[in-house]
Formats: C-alpha cells, sequence, structure tokens
C-alpha cells in the first residue's frame, strides 16, 4: 500500500480558502471525511479509560488533508456546523459500537469549535443523539480550547451548566497556549485540563517546560481538576507526568490515532 501525505496548504492555488471550502464541500457530499480515535491511558493502572475522537479528510485530488487547514477554514465559512454535526453522528454511533463490544467503562472525548456552541443548538442535538443511540451522558467529554471561553462568556456558561447538568464533562484543550485565567477556570466550572503537546514534548529536557507542568499540574488538583497530558512520546515523559500526578496521558507513546476497527481489535474484551 503507498504511503500516503498529509497536505499542508501554504502557497499558491491551494492556499486559497475558496478551494479548501470546495474541498470541504465535497467531502461532506461524498463521505470522505472519516473518524480515527486515540486512546486515553490511565496512568495509574496503564489501562485505557477512553478515546479522543479526531476527523480526518481524504481528497481524491490532493490526498490527505491536514485538519490544521480544513478545520479553521470549516469555522471561517460556517462549514463547520455541517462538519460537527456529522461528526457527532460518526462518533457517537462508533462509542455504541466500542461499548457493545466490552469497553463498557470508557469515555469518548468530542472536540467542540466556539462556531458550533454559539451558532447551533449543540446541547440538544448532543443529547438527542446520546437518547437514540442510548449512550450514558456521563460517557462523553467535550473539549473546547481557551479561546472558545472568551467570546459571549455568559451564553458559553449557560450551555455548559446545561451539559453538567446531565453529566456531561468538560475539558478544556490545549491549555497553557491560550488566554485562560483562573478566574475562567472558575466561571465556567471546568471539570479536567489538557497539557498542551508543546510543553509536554520538553518536559525532560527543558527546565521551563518542566516547571510549567508541574505548576499546572498541583493547580489542577488543588482545584480538583482531572489532568491530561497529550504528545507523550518517550518512557521518560511518562514516568515524569507520573511522578508529578498527571491523571491521564495519550500521545504517540500509548497509541496513534486509529480507526474504530483497530482500536476494537487492540482494546476490546
Amino acid at each position: 500500500m503507498p504511503v500516503q501525505q498529509i497536505v499542508f496548504f501554504q502557497d499558491g492555488e491551494k492556499s486559497d480558502w475558496n478551494n479548501i471550502r470546495k474541498i470541504i464541500s465535497h467531502a461532506l457530499k461524498n463521505q470522505h471525511f472519516s473518524m480515527v480515535y486515540q486512546p486515553l491511558i490511565s496512568v495509574n493502572t496503564g489501562k485505557i479509560i477512553g478515546f479522543e475522537s479526531l476527523v480526518r479528510c481524504q481528497s481524491p485530488k490532493f490526498g490527505v488533508i491536514s485538519p490544521a487547514d480544513f478545520i479553521p477554514c470549516a469555522e471561517q465559512s460556517g462549514q463547520i456546523l455541517e462538519l460537527g454535526n456529522w461528526i457527532f453522528q460518526k462518533a457517537l454511533l462508533d462509542l455504541k459500537c466500542m461499548l457493545n463490544h466490552g469497553l463498557s467503562d470508557i469515555c469518548l472525548s468530542l472536540n467542540v469549535s466556539p462556531v458550533q456552541l454559539l451558532n447551533s443548538d449543540i446541547f440538544e442535538q448532543i443529547m438527542s443523539l446520546l437518547h437514540t443511540f442510548s449512550i450514558p451522558p456521563s460517557a462523553i467529554k467535550l473539549e473546547l480550547t481557551e479561546t472558545a471561553l472568551i467570546n459571549n462568556p455568559q451564553k458559553i456558561a449557560n450551555i455548559f451548566n446545561a451539559f453538567k447538568r446531565e453529566g456531561v464533562q468538560i475539558w478544556l484543550d490545549d491549555f497553557g497556549t491560550g488566554f485562560a485565567s483562573l478566574s475562567l477556570l472558575r466561571q465556567f466550572n471546568i471539570d479536567g485540563l489538557k497539557i498542551d503537546r508543546s510543553f509536554v514534548d520538553g518536559i525532560d529536557n527543558n527546565n521551563d517546560d518542566f516547571t510549567l507542568c508541574s505548576a499546572v499540574i498541583a493547580m489542577a488538583q488543588r482545584l480538583g481538576l482531572f489532568i491530561i497530558a497529550e504528545g507523550v512520546e518517550t518512557e521518560n515523559q511518562l514516568q515524569i507526568l507520573s511522578q508529578l500526578g498527571c491523571d491521564v496521558v495519550q500521545g504517540y507513546l500509548l497509541g496513534k490515532p486509529n480507526t474504530l476497527g483497530y482500536n476494537l481489535e487492540q482494546w476490546a474484551l
């Protein structure tokens, strides 16, 4: 099988977001999007506790398109609403399959765009899907970046509270790279923090990264927050995160993003 390359649009015709919008539109109509799932592993037990759901795009013309290109474009164009609808349906259908194959105690994290929060009935949509597939709300976690909390904070807080009343947890993704403050963590009643991979990458050879990770984990523990470290690629990084008290890790050391079928073969009973 030929090696697939991920395309990053930079210069020339393909850098035009109009072209990327056309790729997204074509992919939505012709089922060129797919989902992959990366394992979330408990530091204490070494067992799987869930997966992060990630969307991929395979263009017949350009090959694999990087999410770094098509996600921002979809947010700007509004296509993220249709794409997000598809992601929620597909991911929760796959979660139901995982639960039916013996992975009864796992959770699935869903990445949510601020555009979806502010321009869709996301609460009703997700709760309806959970009901349709008979999935307990506690089995999903919603991941948002720090920048999602800045615009219309009261509306977002109301949406979060509605989810939390149903048992859905909220995780703050890429912590340390945006504008979040302790006051925001309190205002939005966040349940978990994901330490950005850029800090994990240097935790074993950069004093600043080690100090930041140590401080974030200590702060999160005092606030009673769940702590997830992403981008773990070495045993040394894993050992340090364990010593610091991190709860969950994900990264290539533990498992790459892969298809539903592959993960069922690897993890199901």
